[in-house]
């Protein structure tokens, strides 16, 4: 399965429910291909930013999880109390399997999530910032999910900007519900078969 791996195609996924489908089909050489592959390493970055900022106790959501490259890092790091979600349920299978999780749930960003108010530390999100993927609108239940003085984590890719996310950070900010405390330069974060994909990594403090 691993040589059907091909990013375009996530890419090209024209809703959800297509998007949904083929994360499914990859979900089990999604690993190997991603990581293995295409020198994919925005996880263990993502990771850790974390690790600086919260303490190995914090509650941190892992949003759009995938298989769980971003939580085995964090439990490198000795971080416990990680929680993931993805619209994929083949993917959250394979995360599942890991044993990193403190609990999963399979739901899409952009909707209604199942999480209480202000009960993360903290959330990740790596690599689902990016066009096709998740909507703009995912910032707000991911803010109402995390703690004031918490920390919102997330990459953006930079080379094609997602429609609409600029203008939600800049409501965001506009509003007083985060402010930002770090951004990084433009990376490379498919060096290899995907060169001209590029990402910002962003850090904010939640009001």
């Amino acid at each position: 399965m691993g040589q059907d791996f091909d990013v375009e195609r996530l890419y090209a996924a024209s809703t959800p429910e297509e998007l949904t489908a083929e994360y499914d089909r990859v979900a089990e050489a999604y690993d190997a291909a991603l990581v293995d592959g295409h020198e994919w390493r925005m996880p263990e970055i993502m990771a850790g930013l974390v690790a600086w900022l919260l303490p190995r106790d914090a509650r941190v959501l892992d949003a759009a999880c995938g298989t769980g490259l971003v939580g085995e890092s964090l439990r490198r790091f000795g971080f416990t109390r990680i929680h993931g979600l993805d619209l994929s349920p083949g993917m959250v299978a394979v995360a599942g399997r890991k044993g990193i999780y403190e609990g999963l749930d399979v739901a899409a960003l952009g909707g209604a999530l199942p999480f209480p108010d202000g009960h993360f530390d903290g959330f990740v999100v790596c690599g689902a910032f990016t066009p096709q993927h998740a909507p703009p609108e995912s910032l707000e239940g991911l803010l109402r999910a995390t703690r004031p003085g918490g920390y919102a984590i997330f990459s953006l890719r930079s080379d094609v900007a997602p429609p609409g996310f600029a203008e939600e950070i800049a409501r965001l900010t506009a509003a007083g519900r985060w402010r930002l405390l770090h951004e990084g330069a433009e990376f490379q974060s498919l060096p290899l078969a995907e060169p001209h994909v590029r990402n910002r990594l962003s850090v904010y403090l939640v009001a």
